[in-house]
């Protein structure tokens, strides 16, 4: 069986690298740091399961709202907002993710939902 496809969209390398100890062995982990590498992993992995996606990938203001709306044009999967700011999240929401959490929360959150 195969593992489920999960993209990364996260800048911070401390959250790339235990994200990938916790989950890599069972989960097929596709890290990107840049909107720009979100875009070719995704456009390249039309069997992504997952999408994780960070509200701030340069600064601290939420740039990835235009990811997230692109991304909800072809792709009916889960989206899990991923901020410590609940208005970024509640923006991300807005643009198309259909879950939300705080970044701290993440693990747990992400194991509900591929398991529900």
């Amino acid at each position: 069986m195969s593992k489920i496809k999960v993209l990364v969209v996260e800048d911070n390398e401390r959250w790339q690298v235990w994200f990938v100890q916790k989950f890599g062995n069972d989960f097929d982990i596709f890290q990107a740091h840049s909107k720009w590498l979100a875009r070719e992993f995704f456009e390249a992995n039309p069997d992504i399961g997952i999408i994780i996606m960070d509200a701030c990938l340069d600064d601290h203001i939420p740039d990835t709202l235009d990811l997230t709306r692109d991304f909800r044009v072809t792709f009916s999967g889960k989206i899990i907002a991923s901020s410590s700011s609940e208005i970024y999240r509640e923006q991300q929401v807005k643009a198309g993710c259909s879950h939300s959490c705080h970044k701290d929360d993440l693990f747990e959150k992400f194991l509900e939902i591929v398991n529900s």
